[in-house]
């Protein structure tokens, strides 16, 4: 994630700089995010078949050190839209096989904070490179460099430290699957439906920026701020509601997420002063990062085959990644003023279904 999230906040400029559409931007959101699916099914099913993990991890870092230094060389739309897909398959492998390893060697009263533990560890390095990313354009404005080559410059650097998180990779013992009482069960379609829904909303991230860029003209310098501070206070947010998970259970601590995301995001277009959108951007932001670990504690106290209900979440949250910058970018490449961020609204309809789904849903659990 301190790699990752050097350049992952300027791509979406980058992209418009070399001639993308809204919806362009969206789909480069969207094509990672159906490699992603596609590879993260496929690993979760392996997974509970041969046990293999580590090597996948260390398969998807090295390749996607390689495509960091590849978004140098990149000057148009569909080199980069092919170097995000092939980021995507990267990231397949190494997500499910992660998650897995988390939950098995976490003891069953600490599940969810454990996955929160292992999202907040990601979080705290996307955190530092917010910060590594503001001191980079500082200094490349400084020394003259105009835009792109700034850009450029992170690609670079995030390469490098993508780089040295291969190397420790080497370093990773080989992986044996802890022993696990195998519970019957019926698959989580709730969770299932849900992840599919949160995962749409989570890709319109890269649109957000665009619309802080354009209607309300802050600079990448500026952006990356303003998410370093977003990221800080998600931190605290997804570990408060993981403890809370730990205690209440899935199905009480779910309701405390869904809830302020339906809400903030119907408000989110009719916000037209910049300090009462930020907050209402946070509280949807802190909602839909806090779904990531009680969905993942959700779908792995249900059914016997871990791996295979991993990968399905995985997938089903990446499809909705698909969707979602698709329908993101249409909105604002159509509508006008704030309502060009009204695909938050529009994806956050569907979150009245799945609550009646969850509800309906015959299989509840007790958290552990």
């Amino acid at each position: 994630m301190l790699g990752h999230g050097l350049f992952r906040p300027i791509l979406p400029i980058f992209a418009r700089r070399v001639g993308a559409t809204g919806v362009e931007v969206g789909l480069l959101t969207s094509g990672f995010m159906l490699a992603r699916a596609i590879t993260a099914f496929t690993i979760g099913r392996d997974i509970d078949r041969s046990g293999r993990r580590t090597i996948y991890v260390r398969i998807g870092f090295f390749c996607v050190f390689m495509i960091a230094f590849g978004y140098f060389f990149v000057d148009s739309y569909f080199g980069l839209l092919f170097l995000r897909f092939c980021q995507g398959i990267c990231s397949g492998l190494m997500w499910p096989a992660t998650q897995v390893m988390v939950v098995e060697q976490a003891d069953k009263d600490y599940r969810t904070r454990a996955l929160s533990l292992y999202q907040i560890t990601g979080r705290i390095g996307g955190l530092l490179s917010r910060a590594v990313l503001g001191l980079i354009l500082l200094i490349t404005v400084r020394v003259g460099l105009n835009e792109l080559s700034s850009f450029r410059v992170v690609f670079i650097i995030g390469g490098v430290i993508l780089m040295g998180g291969f190397l420790d990779t080497l370093f990773v013992p080989e992986y044996k699957k802890a022993p696990r009482n195998k519970k019957k069960g019926k698959p989580p379609y709730s969770i299932f439906l849900l992840g599919f829904i949160f995962g749409a909303l989570m890709a319109l991230a890269p649109i957000s920026i665009v619309f802080f860029n354009e209607y309300y003209s802050m600079s990448p310098l500026a952006i990356a701020i303003l998410l370093l501070g977003l990221d800080f206070i998600t931190i605290v947010a997804m570990y408060g509601s993981s403890h809370l998970t730990d205690n209440i259970g899935t199905n009480k601590s779910l309701w405390f997420v869904i809830i302020p995301c339906l809400a903030a995001a119907l408000l989110l277009p009719f916000v037209r002063e910049f300090i009462v959108f930020v907050a209402i951007y946070f509280v949807l932001r802190m909602a839909i990062s806090s779904f990531v670990p009680i969905s993942r504690a959700y779908a792995t106290n249900i059914s016997t085959e871990l791996g295979s209900n991993i990968g399905t979440l995985n997938m089903l949250t990446n499809l909705g990644a698909v969707i979602g910058p698709i329908i993101g970018g249409y909105i604002y490449d159509h509508f006008a003023q704030g309502f060009k961020i009204a695909g938050y609204s529009i994806i956050a309809l569907l979150l009245i279904p799945g609550i009646f789904v969850l509800l309906k849903e015959k299989k509840v659990f007790a958290a552990r």
